[in-house]
């Protein structure tokens, strides 16, 4: 969104959309982490505040930066939030032979995962 404002250049606004809150710091930290590596930006607030003032007015929170990554961070928090039960049927590590559940994606014991080629 630009805004026009007098002679000045024209700025983009950024709007900020709130996707979590938590008493505990770390859950956001690391929720904050998992958006991040997802390519969504966003940002902390009552980080501290919330270590020192356990009340819901000083509750750790994150934000996402920009508001059309929105709908992905509530996505993302959702799964998060609600893990589905892996399906299919257990497997063999092509590579070492470990046996191991369908819901692993990568082997436990060589790191190769599950849909590489032997």
């Amino acid at each position: 969104m630009f805004i026009e404002c007098g002679r000045l250049p024209r700025q983009k606004i950024l709007v900020m959309k709130r996707v979590f809150t938590s008493p505990d710091s770390a859950e956001t930290g690391l929720l904050k982490n998992m958006l991040e590596k997802a390519g969504i930006r966003c940002m902390e607030t009552n980080e501290q505040m919330a270590q020192t003032i356990p009340t819901a007015e000083f509750q750790a929170e994150l934000w996402v930066e920009n508001e059309a990554d929105y709908p992905a961070a509530v996505a993302l928090l959702e799964h998060w939030k609600h893990p589905t039960a892996a399906k299919g049927t257990d497997w063999a590590c092509p590579r070492c032979g470990e046996q191991l559940g369908s819901q692993f994606t990568k082997c436990w014991k060589c790191g190769t995962r599950r849909d590489s080629a032997a």
